[in-house]
C-alpha cells in the first residue's frame, strides 16, 4: 500500500495513479529553486507538494476560488486562449487531468511550449485510453472504457453546480498527444509507470505478441519509404510508443515531454 494513499483519498476530482506518480517524481528530482507553473491547479494539492519541495510555484486554474494553500495564490486562466504567462519562464509546466477537456489542444500545447525554458519539462496526466483496456473500450462503445459511454452534452463535469467544465469529450490517444506535442516543439521524454490494469494485463497475454509484430511490420514498411533522418527518427519513436508496456498495461497516462 502506498504511503500517500490516505492523503490522496482526500483530494477531490483527482486520479490516485497520477498523484502517486507526482509524489515519486518530486522525490526523484531536485526541484529547489526550479520555476514550476501549474496551469490546472484545482484544489492546490499538487502545487503545494511542489512548493514544499523547494520549487517556486505559480498556480493557475479556471476556478481559482477552489484553490487552498497557506503559502500560494492562484490566478484565473482560460486554457483556450493565449496564456498570460511570460515566454521561456518555466523549468516545469504541469497539465494534470485537463487536456481531455480542451477542444484546441494544438494551441494549448504551443502555448505551454512557449512558456517553458529550453529543455524544460511538460508533465501531462490523463486517462489512458491507449491501454489495451482503453482500446477495447473504444472498440465496444467508443469510449475510454468499455463500462462507460463517451461524455455527452448532458454529462458535464464540475466541482459543483457553479464550477463546471467540459466532460472528457476531447480525450486523445498517446500517439496523437505525441504528434501534437511534436508540432509544438516538444519531444516525448518518458512514459511513467503508475498502476497496473489487471484487465489490460490479461488482454496483453493474448494480444501482446500480435501488437508487437504488427507494429514492427508497419514500422519496417514505412521506414523503407522514409526520405530523411528526421522522419526515420519519428517513426522509431512511434513504434516504441506502440509497444511500450507501461502504455499498454497501466491504468493512467503519466508522460513527460521536453522542449527541444
Amino acid at each position: 500500500m502506498s504511503k500517500y494513499k490516505s492523503q490522496i483519498k482526500q483530494v477531490p476530482h483527482s486520479k490516485g495513479a497520477a498523484l502517486e506518480f507526482i509524489h515519486r517524481f518530486i522525490e526523484e528530482n531536485d526541484l529547489k529553486e526550479k520555476t514550476v507553473i501549474d496551469v490546472s491547479a484545482g484544489s492546490g494539492y499538487v502545487a503545494n507538494l511542489w512548493h514544499n519541495s523547494g520549487a517556486e510555484v505559480k498556480a493557475f486554474d479556471m476556478y481559482p476560488d477552489i484553490f487552498k494553500s497557506d503559502s500560494l495564490t492562484c490566478l484565473p486562466i482560460d486554457l483556450n486562449l493565449k496564456l498570460p504567462i511570460e515566454a521561456n519562464s518555466a523549468d516545469y509546466v504541469l497539465l494534470m487531468e485537463t487536456i481531455e477537456h480542451i477542444p484546441n489542444q494544438t494551441s494549448l500545447l504551443q502555448e505551454l511550449s512557449r512558456i517553458l525554458k529550453p529543455h524544460g519539462i511538460l508533465i501531462v496526466t490523463k486517462p489512458n485510453n491507449s491501454s489495451l483496456n482503453g482500446r477495447l473500450g473504444n472498440l465496444w462503445v467508443e469510449a475510454e472504457r468499455s463500462d462507460m459511454f463517451l461524455s455527452n452534452e448532458a454529462s458535464v463535469i464540475g466541482y459543483d453546480d457553479t464550477h463546471i467544465y467540459n466532460g472528457r469529450v476531447y480525450l486523445c490517444t498517446a500517439q496523437r498527444l505525441r504528434t501534437l506535442a511534436g508540432l509544438a516543439g516538444l519531444k516525448l521524454h518518458k512514459v511513467h509507470s503508475n498502476q497496473l490494469s489487471v484487465s489490460s494485463l490479461i488482454s496483453y497475454l493474448f494480444l501482446g505478441l500480435f501488437i508487437h509484430l504488427r507494429s514492427f511490420r508497419t514500422f519496417k514498411r514505412m521506414i523503407r519509404k522514409a526520405s530523411n533522418p528526421v522522419e526515420k527518427e519519428i517513426l522509431e519513436e512511434q513504434h516504441a510508443l506502440n509497444i511500450n508496456q507501461t502504455l499498454l498495461m497501466h491504468k493512467h497516462l503519466c508522460v513527460t515531454f521536453q522542449k527541444k
